[in-house]
């Protein structure tokens, strides 16, 4: 389904809705720029997330404004917009394993275990973790069916 089918086969009302929605978002994607900016310490770090945020905000800005004159087209841009969260994510992520590296070449220079993952390894596994463990095991188990399923149609 291409973004255009999908656009038409949301109801009506998200459809009026769309460019309310991308300007809520897009206010908010630069109000968290202007917050970031305002921060007197801006490492490299915040600078890639207030450029990813500015690009958020503007194609959300230019998707209320495409709106009134193609609709599918603005569905576009709110998508490309939205399409940029998950690079966000990508540095979260890219960022707790260089702070994990470094924990763990600090530790073995320093030749003890950080406390955090001391206070880790003593606490774990609680009832409520294995709760949440086998909840996602599940889940993991019932994805790969479905994508068996998939597969074998």
């Amino acid at each position: 389904m291409d973004h255009v089918e999908a656009y038409k086969s949301l109801p009506d009302w998200l459809q009026r809705l769309l460019p309310f929605i991308s300007i809520v978002l897009s206010l908010l994607a630069f109000f968290y720029v202007f917050y970031r900016y305002t921060q007197g310490d801006l490492e490299f770090v915040h600078w890639l997330r207030i450029i990813i945020f500015s690009i958020i905000g503007t194609v959300l800005v230019f998707s209320a404004v495409t709106f009134v004159f193609n609709k599918e087209e603005a569905w576009k841009l709110f998508i490309g917009g939205l399409t940029l969260i998950p690079v966000l994510l990508m540095l979260q992520l890219f960022l707790l394993i260089l702070r994990v590296i470094r924990i763990v070449l600090q530790s073995i220079f320093q030749g003890s275990v950080p406390e955090p993952i001391r206070m880790f390894i003593e606490n774990y596994p609680s009832k409520f973790d294995i709760i949440i463990l086998g909840v996602l095991f599940i889940i993991g188990v019932l994805w790969i069916i479905d994508q068996l399923k998939k597969l074998k149609k």
